[in-house]
């Protein structure tokens, strides 16, 4: 990155990358019917320290997800705050105030992918969670639904970006 610091604040020309940090969930994650409240997916967070108060965090999901007649919701937190939400939603429950979902009307896996760009203004440690919320059935992450043979990874990454 030049320059390390990302590009100066002001100048017009904003968004260089100034750090970059990656989980890489590689383990199963299930969970059943929570329609009215939403779930952690265990393993599926990072923790940024940005390095000046005016950057920008760039948060980025790639879910692999299955489940068999059903509608799985996700949704990304700074701490417990949920960042974002959509317009005429509740933060309390599910009730569709999502960033990406998927939707099964048999047994396939799909992958869920979104970003979300962030102002936390801090330079404080700064984590980075996903939650899901599922309509009925089992949400069944890094697993293809019904079966132990066949496998994948969902990931989150943060990026920091100049003001």
């Amino acid at each position: 990155i030049v320059p390390r610091d990302g590009l100066v604040s002001g100048t017009g020309i904003g968004g260089g990358i100034i750090q970059i940090k990656q989980t890489i969930k590689k383990d199963q994650f299930t969970t059943a019917n929570n329609t009215n409240n939403y779930t952690d997916i265990t393993g599926l967070n990072v923790t940024i320290t940005p390095t000046r108060s005016d950057s920008k965090i760039l948060i980025e999901c790639s879910i692999y997800n299955s489940n068999a007649n059903a509608v799985n919701f996700f949704r990304v937190l700074r701490g417990s705050t949920f960042i974002e939400q959509p317009s005429g939603t509740s933060s309390s429950g599910a009730n569709y105030n999502a960033h990406g979902f998927s939707y099964f009307d048999h047994s396939f896996q799909d992958t869920c992918v979104f970003k979300i760009l962030d102002s936390p203004a801090t330079t404080s440690a700064t984590t980075y969670k996903v939650q899901t919320a599922v309509t009925s059935g089992v949400c069944t992450i890094n697993q293809f639904y019904n079966t132990s043979n066949y496998f994948g990874i969902s990931t989150i990454t943060a990026m920091e970006v100049s003001g």
